[in-house]
């Protein structure tokens, strides 16, 4: 049962024309063919206007008044109803949009449905199997099973009565004048929906509700109907599939090991009809599009979550990726800081394509979400987009633009790696071998695999045979569908922060809206990615290779341990409202470390001078820590083995360091003698953890000249 404005409500009836479906002004387009080519004449907007809602009968003798007697009525909805079953088995039924999730709902409330159509019965089976919407009906009463059409309300008493249900404890949904008197006479609780007819007085008063269109209906239902929490890792992806189309820019390791994911558990109820993700890894493009699905590894539960609905499209073809700024409805932009300018000139042209196009569907606002690394994500990705905009046309125009979507920074915590080239070139073909096995056709001749990461010319050869060879192979029932292909290792932290300023984030099942969203930021940039980053730069300088491997280390672990303690002092007096998550990141922080153990160190130490610039992730917890007057001790270690894995792992410049060292700390609020003790600490921490007796002494050289 679902109580919806105090009504208790135990079934559903719909009409289907207009109402699901916008098919009338297909009907009208397809009766006016047909009456122009029987009697030369084209039924005129008046006559079918007054036709909406009535029975074949009704409309025959409406007919009879406006064109004659001998009117060949039948003959002429006979061939609109070919010319318009032709259009829908070539083009499909144009579905209204928002119905898959008004369905849905309704039907996870317990209630039983009907559909209460005026049309014949082999036409609306046709339909509702055509949209894939017949599995949420229990019965159909059609046009051609009743005595008297609507406006009668033998129809919906007729189908209450076959569910075995009251009248009034249904919600019955029209969208014409004859279909709402039909409802309402039966005694409905009754819901108008606006079609091509503007709804009168008279039809606004046999309404119980009225809404513009399904997604307004969606967010009245909304209201009722309880969310659902956060789910289970190896809970199913919903199975229905709405009318929405979302995209991935940046096809990397959160893009398609962790948003995909959230795409694909939506709202619970449906998911998105196509994600479309963008790369410019011609291995993983040609790969998930080979196999048409793509697997993320769950080690700590030994799970793999396979992603089924998204289709890889190369990031260098403007047009593919002009198709999803035009088509997507939401967007998240997945790349890395040092890609946000290249990629703003992308994200503009499709911007600016969207704006231009004719195409109603494209004034809908996009929701991004910007999810990057840094606090204030979404200013640096607006100022690239804008100067990109201005590039191209007027500042008003770039302004319009920019005011009409929705950007909205985000936290992510969930740790995710991806396969390297090589170790997917290995996969692919062991699972190649497997597959010619399976054909009885094992080819002997393999290329010797190396551990390099980029392929070989042979190598690209031999994949480029191997996916083309397993290609379109994927039917139901065939061996390849158990295959599936892995791309990323992920730790299982479910949910992700986002800034509350897009209505269609309200029922996302992995997302925790945020007022303060800089607040959150903070956190993860300092307690997960500044512990992330100087763990990774202190279990390189040991030797080990993954993150989860070097929390074995007794070492390593107790640094860890240590140094998230200290961060979170800083951030709990910086902080006082956010304890409550403080607590969990950290928990949760140290829980995926020690499970890494793909997480490669090489690839979270990576770029160590800009995670070490002032106000991002350690510096800006050291500089906090001396303002606070509370121990940093552990701060200035991470930074220490930040410089010293810069000089000694990348080998780079002595002087740019020593520069670095000393711009960043000249730049700190702190007092003149608070910034002397930090250099000094710095100085000889760096050359105590380098043991380098030589570079002692040029640093020494060295630091007068950045004085």
């Amino acid at each position: 049962m679902l109580i919806f404005h105090d009504y208790p409500v135990q079934g559903a009836l719909f009409d289907m024309d207009g109402t699901m479906f916008d098919t009338e002004r297909l009907r009208f387009h397809t009766l006016k063919q047909a009456s122009k080519e029987l009697i030369g004449q084209e039924f005129s907007d008046e006559y079918l206007m007054q036709c909406l809602g009535l029975s074949a009968k009704a409309s025959e003798q409406l007919a009879q008044k406006f064109y004659g007697t001998d009117v060949p009525y039948t003959a002429i909805r006979k061939r609109a109803d070919e010319v318009e079953l032709e259009s829908v088995r070539k083009n499909g039924v144009p579905i209204k949009k928002g119905l898959v999730q008004v369905l849905e709902r309704l039907r996870k409330s317990g209630l039983k449905m009907a559909v209460a159509t005026s049309s014949r019965r082999a036409i609306a089976e046709e339909y509702l199997i055509n949209a894939n919407v017949y599995k949420f009906f229990d019965l159909l009463v059609c046009g051609d099973e009743v005595e008297k059409g609507k406006p009668h309300p033998e129809i919906f008493l007729k189908a209450a009565q076959k569910l075995n249900l009251q009248p009034q404890q249904c919600l019955m949904f029209e969208d014409s004048e004859n279909g709402i008197c039909s409802a309402y006479d039966a005694g409905g609780i009754t819901i108008l929906f606006k079609d091509i007819k503007e709804p009168n007085d008279h039809m606004l008063s046999k309404a119980n509700f009225y809404y513009q269109d399904m997604y307004e209906c969606l967010n009245a239902l909304d209201q009722y109907i309880p969310e659902m929490g956060m789910p289970q890792l190896q809970e199913l992806f919903p199975q229905s599939v709405n009318q929405l189309t979302v995209g991935i820019h940046g096809f990397g390791a959160i893009g398609g090991g962790y948003v995909a994911q959230i795409l694909s558990y939506w709202d619970g109820y449906t998911r998105p009809k196509r994600i479309l993700a963008s790369t410019r890894n011609r291995l993983y493009l040609e790969s998930v599009n080979s196999f048409g699905s793509y697997s993320i590894r769950y080690g700590q539960s030994s799970y793999d979550e396979r992603i089924d609905n998204l289709t890889v499209i190369d990031a260098d073809n403007e047009q593919q990726m002009l198709e999803m700024y035009m088509q997507s409805s939401l967007i998240a932009l997945c790349l890395p800081e040092q890609a946000i300018e290249s990629e703003a000139k992308t994200i503009a042209k499709g911007l600016l394509a969207r704006f231009m196009s004719a195409d109603a569907d494209n004034n809908e606002p996009i929701t991004f979400l910007i999810i990057l690394n840094k606090v204030c994500a979404k200013y640096l990705v607006l100022k690239h987009i804008r100067e990109a905009l201005l590039s191209m046309t007027d500042e008003d125009i770039a302004e319009h633009i920019l005011s009409e979507h929705y950007f909205c920074d985000t936290v992510v915590n969930r740790m995710v790696s991806k396969l390297t080239d090589q170790a997917l070139y290995r996969q692919l073909n062991i699972k190649h071998n497997l597959f010619k096995q399976y054909q009885n056709d094992l080819n002997p001749e393999t290329i010797e695999l190396t551990e390099e990461t980029a392929l070989t010319e042979k190598q690209e050869q031999q994949i480029t045979y191997c996916l083309e060879d397993m290609r379109g192979q994927f039917q139901t029932g065939q061996f390849l569908q158990n295959m599936d292909l892995i791309l990323f290792h992920s730790e299982m932290d479910m949910p992700i922060y986002v800034e509350n300023r897009s209505p269609l984030l309200s029922k996302m099942r992995q997302m925790i809206l945020v007022d303060q969203i800089s607040e959150i930021q903070i956190i993860k940039n300092r307690l997960w990615n500044g512990c992330h980053a100087m763990l990774a730069w202190y279990a390189s300088a040991l030797g080990h290779e993954t993150i989860g491997i070097a929390m074995a280390d007794s070492k390593i672990m107790k640094y860890a341990e240590q140094v998230v303690n200290e961060v979170k002092l800083g951030l709990a007096n910086m902080i006082p409202n956010q304890a409550k998550e403080l607590d969990r990141m950290a928990e949760s922080f140290l829980h995926s470390c020690r499970a890494a153990y793909k997480d490669p160190c090489e690839r979270v130490a990576r770029d160590p001078l800009r995670k070490l610039n002032l106000n991002e992730r350690v510096l800006g917890s050291l500089e906090s820590h001396v303002q606070q007057q509370l121990p940093y001790q552990k701060l200035m270690q991470g930074a220490i083995y930040g410089y010293a894995y810069a000089l000694k792992m990348l080998e780079l410049d002595e002087i740019k360091i020593v520069k670095h060292v000393q711009t960043n700390i000249e730049h700190m609020d702190i007092t003149e003698n608070q910034k002397k003790a930090l250099l000094n600490q710095l100085y000889h921490g760096i050359q105590a953890e380098l043991n380098d007796n030589a570079f002692m002494s040029q640093l020494e050289e060295l630091k007068p000249l950045t004085a």
